[in-house]
């Protein structure tokens, strides 16, 4: 299955002969790979090359180690903190502003939103009406709602039935939703984000796309202005969508 390696970086060697029999699809999600003393044996490598290329392809996302008796190395799910985590460091170093993320989140979103209007489940509805109400709760008794406003943005991409949409949007939201939270939105602010999500959810409950889509640029537009009033910044104009009184 694996080649014995000549190279002198051996770790890196059994790293890229792992990574790319995933990638031709010789082992599947959920995949047991053999153990460490197998890979060892294949690759005529020592097993703490083996264990240090096992380490990479773990934090890589690729694989995922499992303790116990059931244990052992599987091939892993692709995950979208794949790709928030660049996101994420570009943040942290102010690289990111709130204009940067509004504009990517409105290529993503409204889009998506116009999708799952075409293709989400009843399941999905569900789902979309119980985190409404529970942000909606929790925004009553004054409990941090941001966990709810991220888990209905994503129902929103995962409804629309395109997986580099949903990776895409994932990635983005969870940017997005570190600046709103660092931003400490008022009450009021997060009672109409309620209703926005509430205006989004009938819109694709309904099937009509096109007030999905319309809807969703606006709540975006207007959580940006109402969070910029905070921080003294410009307010932006949604040129993509008519404004919905």
């Amino acid at each position: 299955m694996f080649e014995p390696v000549k190279n002198q970086r051996i770790s890196d060697e059994i790293l890229h002969q792992i990574r790319d029999a995933v990638m031709s699809g010789k082992f599947q999600v959920g995949d047991r790979l053999p153990n460490e003393r197998a890979l060892a044996e294949q690759f005529a490598a020592s097993r703490t090359s083996v264990r240090e290329a096992l380490r990479g392809l773990e934090q890589a996302g690729v694989i995922y180690i499992k303790k116990g008796v059931n244990g052992g190395v599987f091939v892993a799910d692709p995950d979208h903190r794949l790709v928030s985590r660049p996101f994420q460091t570009l943040l942290q170093l102010r690289k990111v502003t709130m204009d940067n993320i509004v504009e990517a989140r409105l290529i993503f979103e409204p889009e998506a939103a116009r999708l799952a209007a075409q293709r989400a489940e009843p399941e999905d509805l569900e789902e979309m009406r119980q985190v409404i109400e529970k942000m909606s709760g929790a925004v009553e008794s004054g409990e941090p709602p941001s966990s709810f406003d991220l888990k209905f943005h994503k129902l929103i991409a995962r409804a629309a039935r395109n997986p580099i949409l949903e990776m895409l949007s994932e990635s983005m939201l969870e940017v997005a939703s570190q600046v709103i939270t660092d931003l400490h939105p008022s009450i009021d602010v997060l009672k109409h984000v309620v209703d926005r999500h509430r205006e989004v959810f009938e819109a694709v409950q309904k099937r009509d796309g096109e007030l999905a889509f319309s809807v969703m640029s606006n709540h975006i537009i207007d959580v940006r202005n109402r969070l910029a009033k905070r921080s003294k910044q410009s307010p932006v104009k949604n040129r993509r969508a008519k404004k919905l009184e």
